[in-house]
């Protein structure tokens, strides 16, 4: 009678989703004139902001994808998907801390370990919804093993933003973007590749 509902579980993630990229541009401000140093402070918060979207998207992205194909979820995957999100809810504050003391040691450090966080429960979270595929005789498709690989590569990204952020914080955000844009590219190659690779083998 009692059992773990899927809808609710992808439910309350789209939620907390759709808050905390709200959320994020409550924390521009508008300059308080039009001198040189208000307006590039706020271009400053205006490319974290950007960043912080675009991380926090990215992770709405795998969700989904995480979640397309099985039918039902377990108590493990719940819990595992709760904190996931508790650090997810984590980067606004995050993102505002980064936002007043940008180049500083302890926020950056701050802004990694929640990367950190949330992309190790999301590599636990893969390899859950591995477990249940196959105990549903669903079997991984080249996709399938290249997203859970992409996800095993954030993780090891992150641990390279909290070197970054301990010696060089200032070049915290440019090391981010260099992170997200490799990590675009590789994903993008690799499907296209896999793409190439079924046509010839259909064909």
């Amino acid at each position: 009678m009692f059992h773990y509902s899927k809808s609710r579980l992808i439910g309350i993630s789209d939620g907390i989703f759709a808050v905390v990229l709200t959320i994020m541009v409550l924390d521009i401000k508008t300059p308080i004139s039009t001198a040189q140093g208000p307006m590039l402070d706020l271009i400053k918060h205006l490319v974290i902001y950007f960043v912080s979207f675009g991380i926090v998207s990215q992770y709405w992205v795998y969700h989904q994808e995480l979640f397309s194909r099985i039918e039902h979820t377990t108590s493990l995957i719940t819990i595992t998907n709760i904190y996931y999100l508790c650090f997810i809810s984590l980067t606004p504050f995050a993102t505002s801390w980064l936002n007043d003391d940008f180049g500083h040691q302890l926020p950056t450090m701050a802004y990694s370990v929640i990367i950190i966080l949330v992309n190790l429960t999301q590599a636990i979270m893969f390899h859950e919804v591995i477990e249940i595929g196959e105990a549903d005789g669903i079997k991984m498709s080249a996709h399938d093993r290249e997203e859970y690989r992409s996800a095993q590569i954030m993780l090891g990204f992150s641990l390279l933003y909290l070197l970054i952020s301990y010696f060089a914080p200032q070049y915290f955000l440019i090391v981010v973007i260099i992170g997200i844009a490799l990590r675009t590219t590789v994903t993008t190659s690799a499907r296209i590749i896999n793409f190439i690779r079924t046509r010839r083998i259909t064909k």
